[in-house]
């Protein structure tokens, strides 16, 4: 019972490639050794065997402490001994233990303890415990053929009347966007197909049995992938991605080069790709490097490394997008991360880069000096128009200024002239009313002594006359000539 094979031991690795890139060196050669170790060499045994001739002592002494012994397998058998050992006239049954007693005539009773019985005619034996945990459960196959599965926790007593055997095993943990295919066979002999997705414990009932899917894979050595090297009974449902190189491809210009990708895709429809492929990681590896193919044979090595960004478009991978597609599967993008090309070319590329290169720096210190030139010339000339700006701009706040004060000049002037002007009339006007009033003053006084009989023009031409010129007559008209005195012009 012990050397059975497990028929419920899971592979518990997710069909994840999740490839980064290549651990050192060293650490490789460790993982490699200590896997080699482990699988050939017993802990009992030496690694002095197996080791290189020219490995010194102490290192083959530190690989064999890094192996370690492996651990007996755990069955689920309950190893709780009793602590009482068989009386000569009485058989003690513990509490919780439970015991076949055999009588003469080959008969079986069950005993549950505590319990006490006689041991005359009478043999006995210890039946067997075992126990599932939870995430475990125990395979009861019976001695008429039928087997069950019970789900742990879950415990069962060995009877040899009814039971050939118990094991315990491990159920399969799935976590968040993992699946795992499930075949079962019915009463009928019918093979029906189902998924389980996670979160979930899965556990095999008697009759069903997990796909197992073999795909292309990386073996540790590089990113080329191999038939059959990525083994695993869990789908992994998240986005993924895995590096592919396109190895020897030929330009137009017939250059052999590689081309280096990083694709990302992700599974969507488990049933299509049940249906349509077997291996969705080789159809991609075929579909990636017939589009590359195609690409590189449209272009020589100038044209590829002018046109290098299409690689990243997925315009360009039409073979690869239809396939997944088909397969069940969505292409996120591809990474185009670069090409390698034989040293020769590569050395020939390397020079050509150089002078390029070279050449690009010259051009560029060129280039940068007579932007420099540029530069101070435009700044000149700018400087240059926003001096004339900044003179065109002060003479014109100088003509302003002067505009404003011959304006303000002139509205002070029309100010004082209207001024003089009202002044000038209002003096007029008080020296005409002072003349009217005088005169009227002056007729007043002359018609006052008119009426009191004065003689006004005796009067008023008394001591002021220069000349008195007096005519008289006898009524008869009179001729009179005067001639006026020359004035002395003034």
């Amino acid at each position: 019972m012990d050397n059975e094979p497990k028929r419920y031991v899971y592979n518990k690795q997710a069909g994840a490639l999740q490839e980064a890139a290549a651990p050192p060196p060293n650490v490789a050669a460790l993982r490699m050794r200590m896997s080699s170790a482990a699988q050939s060499v017993l802990p009992s045994q030496s690694l002095a065997d197996d080791a290189p001739a020219a490995e010194p002592l102490h290192q083959r002494l530190t690989d064999a402490r890094l192996v370690r012994p492996a651990r007996p397998a755990d069955d689920g058998r309950d190893h709780t001994r009793p602590t009482r050992r068989p009386g000569m006239f009485s058989y003690t049954i513990e509490d919780g233990e439970h015991v076949l007693m055999i009588h003469k005539d080959g008969t079986m009773e069950e005993l549950v303890g505590p319990r006490r019985v006689s041991t005359f005619g009478r043999t006995f034996r210890r039946m067997d415990h075992f126990v599932a945990h939870p995430g475990e459960f125990l395979v009861v196959r019976y001695r008429d053929g039928r087997q069950e599965h019970l789900v742990g926790p879950a415990h069962v007593w060995l009877d040899p009347r009814k039971h050939l055997s118990v094991t315990r095993e491990e159920g399969l943990q799935l976590a968040a966007k993992e699946a795992v295919v499930i075949y079962a066979r019915t009463d009928s002999g019918e093979v029906t197909r189902r998924v389980l997705q996670g979160p979930a414990v899965f556990v095999a009932q008697p009759g069903e049995w997990l796909h197992t899917f073999s795909w292309h894979g990386s073996t540790g050595a590089g990113y080329r992938k191999v038939p059959n090297a990525l083994v695993f009974q869990k789908l992994w449902l998240m986005p993924d991605q895995m590096y592919h190189d396109v190895e020897d491809v030929r330009t137009a210009d017939d250059a052999v080069i590689t081309v280096r990708l990083m694709i990302f895709f992700e599974l969507v429809d488990i049933e299509l790709m049940l249906a349509t492929t077997h291996d969705p990681i080789g159809d991609f590896v075929n579909a990636a490097t017939s589009d590359v193919v195609d690409f590189l044979g449209r272009n020589d090595l100038a044209s590829f490394k002018l046109h290098t960004d299409q690689l990243g478009d997925l315009a360009t991978y039409r073979q690869l997008t239809a396939r997944a597609a088909q397969c069940g599967y969505r292409i996120g993008k591809v990474v185009y991360r670069g090409f390698d090309a034989p040293p020769s070319l590569q050395q020939m590329l390397d020079q050509a880069i150089e002078s390029r290169t070279r050449l690009q720096l010259e051009r560029a210190t060129q280039q940068q000096a007579q932007e420099l030139e540029d530069f101070k010339l435009e700044r000149q000339l700018v400087r240059g128009e926003r001096q004339r700006a900044d003179g065109a701009a002060e003479q014109a706040h100088a003509l302003a200024l002067q505009k404003s004060r011959r304006a303000a000049e002139l509205e002070a002037d029309g100010a004082r002239s209207d001024f003089q002007r009202t002044q000038r009339r209002l003096d007029q006007e008080r020296a005409l009313a002072d003349e009217r009033a005088r005169h009227d003053e002056e007729n007043r006084h002359l018609a006052n002594l008119h009426k009191l009989g004065v003689d006004l023009t005796a009067l008023l031409t008394q001591h002021r006359a220069d000349q008195v010129i007096e005519l008289r007559g006898d009524g008869d008209g009179a001729h009179v000539h005067l001639d006026a005195p020359r004035r002395e012009p003034r």
